[in-house]
């Protein structure tokens, strides 16, 4: 029934959304459709992660949450696709022709959290001097800045880099072997692109290379920058460059 109402309501090269998205029934026809018609369908599943009744039995299989079920069965789908395409197909899973033939099979999860960038929320302490407050303030800044390298999740990071930069969420990562002093990654949605580096310090030998070569865009944190290397990389890159 999904199937059909995806068909009449849909093109190929679609996004079709489901806010209610329990068992992940939607992802599951659109994987199916695109399997039976050569479609390019994308789908966007939307799961509250609501707890499982404790007697069911997908909560005695092990699942606590409905979305746990809905990440579960559109795994399940895209491993039986792969395993008939294996069997009637061997020598399509060699090589480049292994990653042609999986080409739109997948799916990330992703799940809403506070964000990396978390606003201020200092406030001054009445009862304290105004050197005593100034000393406070300057502990939060540095207690933040610490947070921000040592406790952050790499992925959910620059996935929240990219979406503030207008990137879709089917972006890919490529790490660049050129750079041998810190790690870029080349990241593009198929429209949009940029080189991303979340080290904590820039080499010289990196904005050097930027300064020469400004046709690209690069976004780093901005403490990994010094207030020279940050002016020579705006200077030289103006609005391809990006420090958060």
């Amino acid at each position: 029934m999904i199937k059909k109402c995806i068909l009449i309501s849909s093109n190929n090269n679609d996004i079709v959304l489901d806010f209610f998205a329990g068992s992940g029934t939607t992802g599951h026809a659109v994987t199916e459709l695109n399997q039976e018609d050569g479609g390019n369908r994308k789908y966007i599943l939307v799961q509250l992660p609501e707890a499982i009744d404790e007697k069911s039995e997908a909560c005695k299989a092990g699942y606590k949450r409905i979305s746990d079920i809905t990440i579960e069965r559109n795994k399940r789908v895209i491993e039986k696709i792969i395993e008939e395409k294996k069997n009637e197909h061997p020598d399509l899973f060699s090589g480049d022709k292994k990653e042609e033939t999986l080409q739109g099979l997948g799916f990330k999860v992703f799940k809403l959290v506070k964000s990396n960038f978390p606003r201020v929320e200092f406030a001054p302490d009445p009862e304290k001097t105004e050197e005593e407050n100034i000393e406070l303030l300057k502990k939060y800044i540095s207690d933040k800045e610490a947070q921000l390298v040592s406790a952050f999740n790499r992925d959910e990071l620059i996935t929240e880099i990219l979406i503030k930069n207008g990137f879709k969420l089917n972006y890919s990562l490529t790490k660049q072997e050129e750079f041998k002093k810190n790690e870029i990654l080349f990241a593009t949605d198929g429209d949009k692109e940029t080189l991303i580096c979340l080290d904590v310090i820039i080499a010289d030998e990196t904005v050097e290379y930027f300064k020469s070569n400004t046709d690209k865009k690069l976004v780093v944190l901005e403490r990994a920058l010094d207030t020279t290397k940050k002016w020579n990389l705006k200077h030289y890159m103006g609005e391809k460059f990006k420090a958060f």
